[in-house]
């Protein structure tokens, strides 16, 4: 009998979804364990990956920026366009 392994995060959660976008981008990314819609229409996504904790900005389904630790505020944007982004 085939035993079906359920995945890492409910199927269509936040989280879930945070994860693919992710990956999408080549970030890598071991767990996502929060996302958050800011008052600008931006996700704040937190993870991690190789046991550091990342906080990744991300909006209309891109990801924009990454920057180490989770207790981070979001890069001020210059002309439209985060300098270091991902």
């Amino acid at each position: 009998m085939p035993v079906k392994m359920s995945g890492r995060y409910p199927e269509g959660s936040d989280e879930d979804r945070a994860h693919k976008l992710l990956t999408q981008h080549d970030v890598e990314v071991d767990h996502v364990y929060g996302v958050v819609t800011l008052e600008s229409g931006q996700e704040e996504i937190t993870f991690t990956f190789s046991g550091r904790a990342q906080t990744a900005f991300a909006e209309h389904e891109r990801v924009v920026h990454v920057m180490d630790g989770w207790d981070v505020l979001p890069p001020k944007p210059a002309g439209g366009t985060w300098r270091g982004g991902y």
